[in-house]
């Protein structure tokens, strides 16, 4: 592991002597391809001596046709619950003990459970982030938050903190930071019924793009002990990628 001292923002330091408890809300396109990401980090960390990594994956929709190819399921996966199927898949080949949870995460009913190291949103709701967001800011804890995002071509990866933790100097800004108008945003999120209609909506490979940048903050994390970005923009089209720079 490198030096903490060369990162903005260090690894906390209780990531490299347990398992870290890690929260994937939303397992459709990116949310797929992040827990498929986040088995391999947990298989290369504990063949480094890591303890692994502690993920509960929450979704309450099934695997239709249109998600199949564009997401990181197969026609055997029809009709069965996105985050079981997943987390299934994923304790079998790597012989893990990952829990799914078929239902929608709900911000309420989980709100004296926050014993979380990450959690990771990959979910399309406006709303849903900006009431996250609106609750942590209520109470105190070390929680990070990593909150994923994309339109047709383009989409972003933010890390920031979830709630308060005064003795770290390092405000690291949440997406509700970034975008406080996500608070009261109508979304436009109609079920696609057909492939030809889910790939005119987003571009094949963006959701394993998005899930790329997000490995690669959270290698850097659990591999070198920190970082000096917080996330990025991607442009596939364009083919840029744009770090999203710490200002501490």
């Amino acid at each position: 592991m490198e030096s903490s001292n060369a990162f903005k923002f260090c690894t906390p330091s209780n990531w490299f002597n347990r398992r870290v408890n890690i929260e994937v809300l939303g397992v459709g396109g990116t949310g797929s391809e992040v827990l498929a990401s986040l088995a391999r980090i947990d298989y290369a960390i504990r063949e480094l001596g890591h303890p692994g990594l502690k993920v509960t994956a929450w979704d309450g929709d099934v695997v239709e046709r249109p998600n199949i190819g564009r997401q990181a399921f197969y026609p055997a996966d029809l009709g069965h619950n996105k985050a079981l199927v997943t987390v299934q898949r994923i304790n079998y080949l790597y012989g893990r003990d990952w829990v799914a949870m078929p239902r929608m995460f709900n911000i309420d009913a989980e709100r004296g459970n926050w014993d979380y190291d990450l959690v990771i949103t990959c979910v399309d709701v406006a709303q849903f982030r900006a009431d996250l967001a609106k609750c942590g800011n209520n109470r105190y804890t070390t929680c990070l938050w990593m909150d994923t995002g994309n339109g047709e071509s383009t989409g972003q990866v933010i890390l920031g903190r979830l709630g308060h933790a005064n003795e770290n100097p390092v405000k690291l800004s949440s997406v509700f930071d970034f975008y406080p108008e996500l608070d009261g945003m109508v979304d436009n999120n109609t079920p696609s019924c057909s492939m030809e209609e889910a790939l005119a909506n987003q571009d094949l490979p963006i959701n394993r793009t998005i899930a790329n940048v997000a490995m690669q903050l959270i290698w850097s994390l659990l591999r070198h002990g920190g970082l000096n970005h917080q996330g990025a923009y991607v442009d596939i089209r364009n083919g840029t990628q744009t770090p999203i720079n710490i200002f501490a």
